[in-house]
């Protein structure tokens, strides 16, 4: 259900976005010509947000390849709330970005501190850079907020991986852990995934963990490739 969703968006994103040019690269991926902020938030708007969490076990949404036509900045404070989020009175009403360090052309100017950690609130977007964008809930509890909204620029679908990576064949995600590449490439449960690792399932009786909520780890034993945990909160 979650990729045919996906799709769906992703048919009507590029019919709500005609007039910006889309392209296809080499390889056959449809890449969105863009040349403002404007332009980019509107992307956003046609998004499904993610939830997700340490429990989340499921592939990822994520717009087509963006390249940037002519430089310009990105404000956090311009990306629209999602809908979800402004239904809730446990969300916060303020999206902030997260940027991975190195993305060409890709350069965070401002930043701000949201419980504890730093996100980015602008950042300034040269031309003929290339990316993608992923718009989420991310599980915070139990901070102040429940929810934080989060625009996450991911390298694009025609750029590889970094070394000791793992790339998700369906999409062209990156992870950087196996349990990261199981639950959202995947798409194995929590309890799978935690008896898992690149080489295969992990001996019986091996000391597990795995989150059912955002704050609540579930420790056991590998038991037939699932992580059994004692705690019956965790069943």
């Amino acid at each position: 259900m979650t990729r045919i969703y996906c799709c769906i968006t992703g048919i009507v994103l590029l019919l709500f976005l005609a007039n910006f040019g889309p392209i296809h690269a080499a390889g056959g991926e449809s890449v969105l010509k863009v040349g403002s902020a404007d332009k980019l938030t509107n992307i956003l708007r046609t998004l499904d947000w993610d939830h997700e969490g340490p429990y989340t076990a499921k592939g990822v949404c994520l717009s087509e390849d963006i390249e940037i036509t002519r430089s310009f900045t990105l404000a956090a404070k311009d990306v629209v709330v999602p809908a979800e989020c402004s239904k809730r009175d446990d969300c916060r009403k303020a999206v902030t970005m997260v940027i991975p360090k190195d993305m060409k052309g890709v350069k965070c100017v401002r930043i701000e501190n949201v419980l504890g950690t730093e996100h980015c609130v602008q950042v300034d977007l040269a031309e003929k850079s290339i990316f993608r964008l992923r718009g989420k809930l991310v599980d915070t509890h139990p901070w102040t907020y429940n929810f934080i909204p989060v625009v996450e620029l991911v390298q694009a679908s025609v750029d590889g991986c970094q070394p000791g990576e793992l790339q998700c064949t369906r999409d062209k995600t990156c992870w950087k852990s196996f349990n990261s590449y199981c639950r959202y490439c995947l798409e194995r449960s929590v309890t799978t995934c935690a008896c898992e690792n690149e080489k295969g399932l992990l001996p019986d009786r091996t000391s597990c963990s795995f989150f059912i909520s955002g704050d609540l780890m579930c420790l056991g034993k590998c038991r037939d490739g699932q992580c059994v945990a004692d705690d019956e909160r965790c069943r």
